[in-house]
């Protein structure tokens, strides 16, 4: 038998009436779930780790967990990303244990997690530890300025490289052959003897557009399908998986521990929830990887330097959840439920629905 699921056990514990379909777009006090993305990026920026774990807060509310996942990633590799490296393997680590969470599935629905302490928790101290970290100059997007320049013919200016063998290793039977050259573009600038972060970006941005088009124009581009990309089988033929297999096969080429579990920990992140959109929204997590072929990378760098501060937001979180639970949609029954224990998830909901079918029986014989 499966444990029940832990939950808090006082007056933060959230009761909300809706349904998960009920938060599409909105956070559980009704706030725009896009306005709530950028509020949270800037409560991250400017260190306010009591608005960010708000702003966090109401989107686990809501059941938005992907959504404060993908904010997690876009930050740390567009703001900090060489500044403190050991964040990606953080991020991931943290990623894995909401995974085994959820994997439990001893819940009705993904609502109930945001009164699971853990998850309340480890979201703070993920939070805070983001705020804290040190950070470098934002890595700016690279523009494909227009169309033409996806015709490879119109591009000359930008094949630098001296021969074919740097896609060689990677390229497999069935990878598109118009893709080859955009391929080896991308392989030599990652290389040990280019190291040019800015081209290899320029490829990124080039094979994100050029698979667009290709879809837009219904000729769809796909390469051979590569057994170490794990997700859904109607995505593992995305044309992004040979961006990935060179900056996997030249990271191992640095022979670097600490280098290949960065670059591993970032391909993990890369496949969560993997959708082809994926490749835009995580466009960060890919120059991120880019730059840690390309530039020194320090292993020294603390991941924390103030852990008092990220306890202590740890142990008050509930004070946070308890701000939010005053915008819940709940009948006015809570005192009804004060004395029962706590129980597993099916036990309580019928102790609860058992109450209140004695209220209205006893309603409906006064009357």
């Amino acid at each position: 038998m499966e444990d029940e699921m832990q939950t808090v056990n006082d007056n933060s514990e959230i009761n909300d009436l809706r349904s998960p379909s009920d938060f599409k777009g909105i956070t559980l006090s009704g706030f725009k779930k896009t306005e709530v993305r950028n509020t949270l990026i800037e409560s991250i920026k400017k260190n306010k780790p009591e608005e960010a774990c708000y702003w966090s807060a109401e989107l686990i509310c809501g059941g938005h967990y992907i959504d404060l996942w993908e904010i997690y990633i876009h930050y740390c590799c567009k703001y900090i990303h060489l500044g403190n490296p050991k964040i990606i393997i953080y991020l991931e680590k943290r990623y894995q244990i909401f995974k085994n969470i959820m994997s439990q599935g001893n819940f009705l629905n993904e609502l109930q997690l945001r009164n699971h302490p853990t998850i309340r928790q480890m979201f703070a101290e993920i939070t805070c530890t983001i705020c804290q970290s040190e950070r470098k100059t934002s890595i700016e997007q690279v523009k494909i300025k227009r169309e033409e320049e996806l015709d490879i013919s119109q591009v000359s200016e930008k094949l630098i490289a001296p021969h074919v063998k740097f896609i060689e290793p990677i390229f497999r039977k069935d990878d598109p052959k118009e893709y080859f050259i955009p391929a080896n573009e991308f392989a030599f600038n990652i290389s040990k003897e280019k190291k040019n972060m800015l081209n290899a970006c320029y490829w990124i941005e080039w094979t994100i557009e050029f698979d667009n088009l290709c879809k837009k124009r219904k000729n769809k581009c796909v390469c051979e399908s590569r057994n170490f990309v794990k997700v859904e089988a109607k995505y593992r033929n995305d044309l992004i998986w040979i961006i990935w297999d060179c900056i996997l096969h030249y990271g191992k080429g640095k022979n670097n521990i600490f280098v290949n579990e960065l670059l591993n920990c970032m391909f993990e992140l890369f496949c969560v929830k993997y959708t082809t959109a994926s490749c835009k929204k995580r466009r960060y997590l890919l120059y991120f990887a880019v730059s840690i072929l390309t530039e020194n990378v320090l292993n020294q760098i603390e991941l924390i330097n103030n852990k008092d501060t990220i306890i202590l937001f740890k142990k008050k979180i509930n004070t946070i959840y308890k701000q939010i639970k005053k915008n819940e949609q709940s009948p006015n029954t809570e005192y009804l439920f004060a004395n029962i224990e706590k129980e597993n998830a099916f036990e309580k909901s019928m102790k609860k629905m058992q109450l209140l079918n004695n209220i209205d029986g006893q309603k409906r014989n006064n009357s």
